[in-house]
Parts: structure tokens; C-alpha cells; sequence
């Protein structure tokens, strides 16, 4: 029901973000439902703390997902140890070893969430439930305006951090929109070369029509 997760994260609160407040202030922690994250400052630190949630876990009739519940090494240009284990997903991003640029532009490895290939996933099945390619009788206009806030919240939340690791889902929908044009264009029908360029005209005349058109993620209109 409804109450369920309200009364389930009420527990959790008392069960385990008190509980670590109390036993270890030392280790921030972020917690989301039955999901959480704590950092520590060592694997030995790591083992005992991974130990002692399981115990409190048990106190309280819970257990520790075996598959899900593991120690991730945070690998960074500064931090170069070999672990087995060096990433993770947490709320739909996927913490782990990435390329950035520092201050001086010059090329380092941080440990940085991006979306996760579940989520990824996820979105665009959502994409193709719209079923683009169907809606002919439509202006493009029309289908920016009608999905536009879909994709604007998928940008503003996921395109948070890491927002080149979204350029794969950009490329899915434009792909669904070249179909869409084929389908409704007879100059394009059966030009897959001819729908690239077209799409490509659309974007430069406008680029603020579509959410993820935009480097903001934000869509005009």
C-alpha cells in the first residue's frame, strides 16, 4: 500500500541512519529506502563497518542483499590501488573511474556518477512506447511540445553530472525522430542520408526545440 514505504523508511531511519550516526559519525553515509551508501577510509575500516551493519541488520530481522552489498574501491588519478570491485549504482548513477579535465584543462581520472546502463535502459523503452514513428499526422513542433517535459526531467536529473554519458540516449531519440520523418516526408522516405540531414537542419534552425537539443536540457516553449 501506500503507507508501506513511509513506515518502511521510518524503520530504516531507526534501524540504520540513527544507528550509524551513533556508531560511526566518522562515515558519511547516504541512504534511500532499503538502498544505502557509507564511505570509509579503508578497506580494513570498510570490512568492519560492512561486519557490524550486517549484525545490526540481523538485530532488527533484516538482511544484507548478497549479490548487492559489497566493498567498491573509489579509483582516481590519486588513489591507483587494484581492487576487483571499483564501481557502483546508487538512484539510478553509476559511480565509477572516469575521464574529466582539471582547472587547466589537462586530462585526470576521477570517481564521478553518470547514469546507469539500467536506466539508460529504462528510458529508452519509455522512448519507444511513444511510438514516434506512428504519430505522422504531427508537426515536429508538436512532439517536442507533447515529450519535451519527459526529457527535460530526464536531463535536469540525470544529466546532473556526467552529462556526456546522456549522449546516448540523445542520439536513441533523434534516431526515433528520423524515423518519424521518413514516415511522414515522402522526400525522405527511404533516404536515411536525407532524414540525418534534415533533423540536422531542424536542430540548427532550432536548437531549443527539443530538451536535449539544448546544452541546458532546457527546451524553449
Amino acid at each position: 500500500g501506500v503507507v508501506s514505504p513511509i513506515l518502511m523508511n521510518l524503520f530504516m531511519h531507526y534501524a540504520f541512519d540513527c544507528w550509524m550516526q551513533r556508531t560511526y559519525p566518522q562515515c558519511p553515509f547516504a541512504r534511500y529506502a532499503d538502498d544505502a551508501v557509507v564511505h570509509c577510509g579503508s578497506q580494513k575500516q570498510a570490512e568492519a563497518v560492512m561486519q557490524m551493519i550486517a549484525s545490526r541488520l540481523g538485530e532488527c530481522g533484516l538482511t544484507m542483499h548478497p549479490e548487492k552489498s559489497k566493498i567498491v574501491y573509489c579509483r582516481h588519478s590519486r588513489r591507483t590501488g587494484s581492487y576487483p570491485n571499483v564501481k557502483y549504482t546508487f538512484l539510478g548513477f553509476t559511480f565509477r573511474p572516469r575521464k574529466a579535465l582539471n582547472k587547466q584543462n589537462r586530462p585526470f581520472t576521477s570517481f564521478l556518477p553518470g547514469v546507469s546502463e539500467a536506466a539508460l535502459k529504462d528510458m529508452r523503452k519509455t522512448v519507444r512506447g511513444w511510438k514516434l514513428h506512428r504519430q505522422t499526422s504531427a508537426k515536429l513542433a508538436d512532439l517536442a511540445q507533447q515529450y519535451n517535459p519527459v526529457i527535460r526531467g530526464w536531463w535536469q536529473y540525470y544529466g546532473e553530472f556526467y552529462r556526456t554519458a546522456m549522449l546516448e540516449l540523445a542520439s536513441y531519440i533523434d534516431g526515433r525522430l528520423r524515423q518519424w520523418a521518413r514516415r511522414k516526408y515522402k522526400t525522405l522516405k527511404a533516404h536515411k542520408r536525407r532524414s540525418v540531414e534534415w533533423l540536422g537542419k531542424m536542430r540548427e534552425v532550432f536548437p531549443q526545440m527539443f530538451a536535449h537539443w539544448s546544452p541546458s536540457g532546457r527546451a524553449v516553449g
